[in-house]
This record gives C-alpha cells, structure tokens and sequence, in this order.
C-alpha cells in the first residue's frame, strides 16, 4: 500500500527514554519585524550569529532548536493579543513589544516527518541521519510542509528511529514513507557548541 503524499512538518510525539513527562513547549522570542513565515511544525532554532531571537531554519544550520508550534504577539493594526499557529512574517508590535514562539525544545522530543523519498526508503536507513529538505508550509492553515531529505550519513539535522505506526505511512518500500526522528544536531544538546 502507498503512503500519503500529505507533509504536515513535524509532530511531536513523545520523550525518547524515561521522563517525568511526555513532552513540552518553551516560549523564545521572535525579533520584531522578522521577515522569515514559521509555520506549525517548522524546524527553528538560532542563527550562527548569535542573535538571540529564534528563526526559521535550513539545512545545514547547527543550532536547531525544536519545532515551532505557534505565536502570541500584540498586533500592530488591530492593537488587540493575537495567537496564531504560524508567524506571517514582518510583524512589529506596538513598541517593538515581544514576539513570543513557543517550541517544542527538548533534545530528546521524537518527531514524526515525511520524507521527500520520491523511491523506497530502507530499513538500513534507520539509525542514520539525514538533513531537511524542505521547510515551507501554508498560510492556509499555518501547517509546515517540512520534509526530510532522502540522502543519509553519520552526522546531520534529524536522526531517523524508525518508521511511523500510522499503517497508512509506514510502508518503508515505498515514496513518502513517514519518519519517527529526534533532531542530531541540536543547540540544547550535550555536544553542540553555543551560538556566535
């Protein structure tokens, strides 16, 4: 049976190992007047140059942080408290006011990601890494279309775990098969360096 051809970014799903909890959002701060869209299951985290305000990632960035999960912010035309899953962009609160983005930031958060595999995918594919391929989404309904890319190695942005449990993404043989991965390199992580 074929996958779905449906990217959605990344879903959290649970803690890899035993936690106290099961997962969990953090707010960061989005600088005022940000060009960069996030959408709902986008992958951020710091530029190198050590601004101190998240954004949109790509691949081959380092200092990844989680997947975005939604904004708060005052708008700048309407005045009034605004929540929205994805940040639109180029927004500039009332003086300059915070931009608050709230991630899911654990180093150790599973994910579930579709691959951009146009081929089948392998079983030997499993405890590599590979990198994103995309991370776009829609204004529509504010949901990332973040995909991982189909070439694998020792060392990059996600480490794939194994494959989904939903029966309607998991056929490994086939396109578009659907990942349950942690982020590699990420800026919380015990062997990753700081920003800047």
């Amino acid at each position: 049976m074929a996958n779905q051809d449906a990217a959605f970014g990344l879903r959290p799903l649970k803690t890899v190992g035993q936690q106290d909890d099961s997962t969990g959002m953090a707010s960061y701060n989005i600088e005022p007047g940000e060009a960069s869209l996030m959408y709902q299951g986008s992958l951020v985290g710091s530029l190198a140059t050590g601004t101190g305000y998240v954004d949109i990632m790509t691949a081959g960035l380092l200092l990844n942080l989680g997947a975005f999960w939604g904004t708060f912010y005052v708008d700048p035309t309407t005045l009034k408290p605004t929540f929205k899953n994805y940040y639109p962009g180029s927004i500039t609160p009332p003086s300059s006011g915070a931009i608050e983005a709230f991630v899911y930031d654990s180093p150790y958060q599973m994910f579930e990601v579709q691959s951009a595999a146009t081929g089948a995918s392998a079983q030997a594919d499993i405890f590599k890494c590979c990198d994103l391929d995309s991370n776009g989404g829609s204004t529509a309904n504010g949901v990332s279309s973040l995909e991982t890319a189909d070439t694998f190695s020792a060392q990059a942005t996600f480490k794939v775990l194994g494959v989904s449990r939903d029966p309607k993404n998991n056929e490994i043989g086939s396109a578009n098969v659907n990942w349950r991965v942690m982020i590699d390199e990420h800026l919380l992580g015990s062997g990753t360096a700081g920003a800047g």
